[in-house]
């Protein structure tokens, strides 16, 4: 009978979290880019693209390991 694996729910949480930070930083940076595309409103575009990009990198940084390769 084969074993089956330990379930480490505090990796998973980890790295759902941040594939979640990943999709809202994405979804931030193209609305603030179609939102403000041809206005004279720069800063705050820049402003939402900034915070966007934050947020992807903290969600990239927490999803790096994939739980499954991990044992």
């Amino acid at each position: 009978m084969a074993k089956k694996k330990e379930v480490k729910w505090g990796v998973w949480i980890r790295y759902s979290i941040g594939r979640a930070l990943q999709i809202f930083g994405m979804l931030a940076v193209t609305l603030a880019m179609v939102n403000f595309f041809g206005t004279n409103e720069m800063r705050t575009m820049l402003g939402i693209t900034g915070v966007g990009s934050a947020f992807f990198v903290t969600g990239w940084l927490l999803s790096k390991d994939d739980p499954e390769k991990r044992r």
